[in-house]
């Protein structure tokens, strides 16, 4: 039995005043607490996320709840014979982390497949294809994650692909998810030849005689996955449990999924039917008018708005719409304010003219779906804000937490709009640091000035809007840490964890002016997140009543240098108590 003293009751006893009566009190309150006591986290450095009370000692968790959070001398009171108790010294306890824009189905099949992510260099990359191809057991070759950086701006070409090989067909998707190449096997089992013609918001990259050189763009990769076979409803089944098992390795207990079809629906269904969905997930169904990015017709998109409360579960909330605004820098299809160096007057072109965005965005908003947003160019972020604007005059302010993901470009313009407008801000802050995506695809064609106004996350904050946080997984690691530290130091996090500082000093930055401190990332990924997943009373921070979602971390970030932060590990992960991971 749980019990709960409320401020009513005691207030109550002040109309008392007899000591045997406010004794006996004190003896009941003490004691269901004491029972209340299943576990207890003691010595360490515990992080709430919780503005009232920014740090403890200890924390007392009682079944699925977090029953207190305050010192460890008041904390004894809660213990009894049977409370497990962990000793947290030179550590530190923390709300679970919340990934605001995660694929799990990609991630999960990234990690089950033939993944090139890893790879630091096109030897390493063949070498990995090599090795895929004699273990490979159905027709087609199919690797994730190919780093377009090794590569120029027209991506793979058929000369390198067929050199890897051209008896088997062979399908990789680069690793910013919004392309893919193929060799000439590929092309001709998906019938793609010189006459076939760029679909819409489409780009199938050509050689100088107009034939297809192997890479296709947005929506031009329906072309040749249409082709790859697909999943069966078990397989799909395994790769989503993969992927939420690595979640919670990285302390993550809650996500939003940036991007579900029907078939994630029904996985994420079944998990939680079966109690395997150790993960708190809220779901942004796939804009599906149209073949644009989408793998559901019409019909199935409609059935799956109308119906997205019946479809949640505990665990799983169908709640938002995902759209795309733009493509990306590295493409050429990002929407831009200013056209693109390379090409006098070309500015990209949105997926939806700026009448139908705003069509589309009203009329979800009129239904009180919130609305999720890829947009990457500073054209594409104001149109998207241009969208929320009419949306808010025509239906009022309403409470729907909506987002823009990405936005490594905004405009200076645009900063104070987020915060006017009670738009959520999604950083993927892994990419802001002078990468060969950044050098060598996107400085070519946008130039120094816009390179140095890249993810401006301290602009933004300073602006007064919410920022949350997400790693696009599995186009960047998964794991929060990575992406906190090049937040806070805008820096290759993979080069800087054993240089003095001195050597930091020296190492490349991605605008110094746009760095942020580490309990503003914290809390990107802790309560930020949960406010714009609609759970914050839930999770989100250290707060008694809350679910216990916890992590343990092996040690205290605010006691070592942030260039050690990526190292270190997470021990433990906990989700409504029960203990989902241990290191």
């Amino acid at each position: 039995m749980r019990w709960h003293i409320t401020t009513n009751w005691v207030l109550g006893l002040r109309a008392f005043t007899g000591k045997g009566l406010l004794a006996w009190a004190l003896f009941i309150g003490t004691t269901a607490l004491t029972d209340a006591a299943d576990l207890m986290l003691v010595g360490g450095h515990i992080y709430t996320a919780d503005a009232s009370v920014q740090s403890a000692e200890a924390l007392v968790i009682s079944g699925d709840t977090i029953v207190f959070v305050g010192s460890r001398e008041e904390a004894e009171a809660y213990r009894k014979p049977s409370t497990r108790v962990i000793n947290t010294e030179g550590k530190m306890v923390m709300p679970g982390f919340h990934d605001a824009h995660l694929h799990t189905f990609l991630g999960g099949r990234s990690l089950l497949g033939c993944d090139l992510a890893a790879a630091p260099d096109l030897q390493a990359v063949e070498a990995i294809l090599s090795s895929c191809l004699e273990k490979r057991q159905q027709q087609w070759l199919v690797a994730e994650g190919l780093n377009l950086g090794f590569f120029g701006q027209a991506g793979p070409k058929l000369s390198w692909l067929n050199s890897v090989t051209n008896s088997v067909p062979m399908l990789l998707r680069a690793s910013d998810g919004h392309s893919v190449s193929a060799n000439s096997r590929g092309l001709e089992l998906a019938q793609i030849s010189l006459e076939t013609e760029d679909p819409p918001a489409g780009i199938i990259e050509r050689d100088e005689f107009g034939a297809p050189s192997g890479t296709f763009r947005e929506s031009a990769m329906s072309l040749l996955e249409r082709h790859v076979p697909t999943m069966t409803e078990q397989d799909r089944l395994a790769t989503m449990r993969a992927a939420i098992e690595a979640m919670n390795q990285f302390g993550i207990t809650s996500a939003f999924d940036a991007w579900v079809s029907a078939a994630d629906v029904a996985a994420y269904r079944a998990l939680d039917t079966q109690q395997q969905l150790n993960l708190r997930v809220r779901g942004a169904l796939a804009y599906g008018h149209g073949d644009l990015f989408t793998t559901d017709t019409s019909a199935v998109y409609e059935s799956h708005l109308k119906d997205r409360e019946a479809l949640s579960t505990d665990r799983f909330k169908l709640a938002a719409v995902k759209l795309f605004i733009d493509g990306v820098l590295e493409g050429e299809t990002a929407v831009l304010v200013e056209p693109y160096l390379n090409k006098p007057g070309y500015r990209g072109e949105l997926t939806y003219p700026q009448d139908e965005l705003d069509q589309i965005v009203s009329e979800l908003v009129a239904n009180d779906v919130q609305v999720y947003t890829h947009a990457l160019g500073d054209g594409g972020v104001r149109a998207v804000l241009n969208a929320f604007e009419q949306a808010q005059k025509n239906h009022g302010s309403k409470d729907l937490r909506h987002q823009v993901s990405h936005m490594q470009l905004i405009h200076p313009d645009d900063h104070g709009r987020f915060a006017e407008l009670n738009v959520v801000a999604n950083f993927q802050a892994l990419w802001a640091l002078p990468d060969e995506w950044v050098i060598n695809l996107n400085l070519p064609v946008v130039g120094l000035d816009r390179v140095h106004r890249m993810y401006p996350i301290a602009s933004i904050v300073e602006s007064g809007a919410t920022i949350v946080g997400g790693s696009d997984w599995n186009v960047s690691s998964l794991n929060p840490l990575d992406a906190i530290e090049v937040a806070i130091l805008r820096q290759d996090w993979m080069a800087n964890d054993a240089l003095s500082n001195e050597e930091l000093s020296q190492l490349d930055v991605l605008n110094r002016s746009e760095r942020v401190d580490l309990d503003t990332m914290l809390k990107a990924y802790t309560i930020n997140a949960a406010w714009s997943m609609h759970q914050d009373s839930v999770t989100g921070s250290l707060t008694p009543g809350k679910r216990a979602d916890v992590v343990v971390l092996s040690k205290d970030l605010f006691a070592i240098p942030a260039q050690r932060i990526s190292t270190v590990q997470v021990e433990q992960t906990f989700i409504d108590g029960e203990l989902v991971y241990q290191n």
